[in-house]
């Protein structure tokens, strides 16, 4: 039952930030004047790139990190639930 528990937090915990980094960037999405080519779409560019010293005012918020940290914490609650899920009780 602990390890359950363990598992839908970090599950949850997962989701909540990246449901948050994705409702940040669909905030400065309007705001956006120009993106690289380089991202499949506006919502990506803004959550994965960073402040470029190169470009016309494009710069992303540079999320990516916090993204994927989320990204992992939503996998690895995925596969604690699985595993307490499909183990043997003695």
């Amino acid at each position: 039952m602990k390890k359950t528990v363990i598992g839908i937090a970090l599950l949850i915990s997962g989701i909540l930030i990246d449901l948050c980094l994705t409702f940040t960037a669909m905030l400065h999405l309007p705001h956006l004047m120009a993106w690289s080519t380089s991202y499949p779409s506006k919502l990506c560019f803004l959550i994965f790139a960073g402040k470029s010293n190169f470009s016309d005012g494009a710069d992303g918020l540079a999320l990516g990190s916090f993204f994927i940290f989320g990204i992992v914490l939503m996998l690895l609650g995925l596969i604690v639930l699985a595993v307490e899920y499909f183990r043997k009780e003695k």
